[in-house]
């Protein structure tokens, strides 16, 4: 019996030591740094796979989900390893000012950062070691990649003639109303006078009376309002209204347009065709664009010449 519980004893003892080497099983060897199945995992779970999410993949999903996450911690080590060799460092007041300009872009108080973080299962501490890793990627970009980027006149008009179509503006449409309301909770009686009173200002319009003199005409007994509503863009005019102006030239009329608070007559004043903005308007929104496709482009390169000079050994 002494020798059973001795037995039972020992194997109780390895089974944690068991488990804690398959789940410390190295992963990869990254120059001098080691990668285990743990890291990998856990990076699993931070990608919102969530411990229950993993047990439910295949095992061919999960290798190939495995292997998506250990390329990107492998990129990061490389990363890591030339931010140190480089002595690039962020410093806790560069972190204050970066978590600062959040809270101004976004109108958010410290407090409603933390709490809107702690929705996403965020910690805040979690949250700056993150900015602090984004502002040392940042500053190794700009020492080893942005420094050497440039993007001339030349590429920036060849950009804005290929791209022109992105640098219109949205046509316009400039329209008056005349509008025929419906007093508060109207009776079928009064919706049924109401219309007939717009039927008969369209039959007008449609005549040939003048828009203004007809609305002028209604507006005297205060069954009408409306006027020059002025220019709107696509989308900026209520739905029916922009159903109801769809296919109308200049100088048309809609047909009588139906609405919760009333019946509306619309005509189209004028119609202009989005122009096209000039470059010198839109020379920093190009240059910004080619920017960070050339950082792209050489962060990718650059990444690849680490990983080719680098001791890289996936046992995973």
């Amino acid at each position: 019996m002494k020798h059973l519980f001795a037995f039972l004893t020992i194997l109780l003892l390895l089974c944690p030591l068991a488990q804690a080497e398959t789940v410390n099983r190295i992963a990869a060897v990254v120059n001098n740094d080691i990668i285990t199945l743990y890291q990998v995992d856990r990076e699993l779970v931070k990608r919102q796979f969530g411990a229950g999410g993993l047990e439910q993949l295949s095992p061919q999903a999960l290798d190939e989900v495995r292997q998506r996450a250990l390329a990107s911690i492998i990129e990061e080590t490389l990363v890591q390893q030339r931010v140190d060799e480089l002595g690039i460092a962020v410093t806790d007041d560069e972190v204050d000012a970066a978590v600062g300009d959040v809270l101004m872009q976004n109108q958010l108080t410290r407090d409603e950062l933390i709490q809107a973080l702690k929705l996403q299962g965020m910690d805040f501490d979690v949250y700056r070691d993150n900015m602090s890793r984004q502002i040392l990627r940042y500053k190794l970009l700009g020492r080893e990649v942005k420094s050497k980027i440039d993007v001339s006149n030349q590429e920036m008009l060849d950009y804005f003639r290929e791209h022109i179509e992105d640098y219109r503006q949205n046509p316009t449409t400039h329209i008056a109303r005349i509008g025929f309301p419906l007093p508060e909770k109207p009776s079928t009686a009064q919706v049924d006078a109401v219309r007939s009173r717009a039927a008969g200002a369209l039959a007008k319009l449609q005549a040939g009376e003048d828009f203004f003199s007809v609305l002028a005409e209604h507006s005297a007994d205060q069954s009408a309002e409306g006027g020059d509503m002025g220019t709107f863009g696509v989308g900026e005019l209520t739905p029916a209204f922009d159903r109801a102006l769809d296919g109308l030239e200049e100088g048309e009329l809609s047909g009588l347009v139906e609405t919760p608070d009333g019946f509306h007559i619309l005509k189209v004043l004028g119609r202009q065709a989005g122009s096209v903005r000039q470059f010198d308007a839109v020379k920093g929104e190009i240059s910004k664009t080619l920017n960070e496709q050339k950082t792209d482009e050489a962060f990718n390169s650059w990444a690849e010449g680490l990983r080719k000079s680098a001791y890289i050994d996936v046992r995973m």
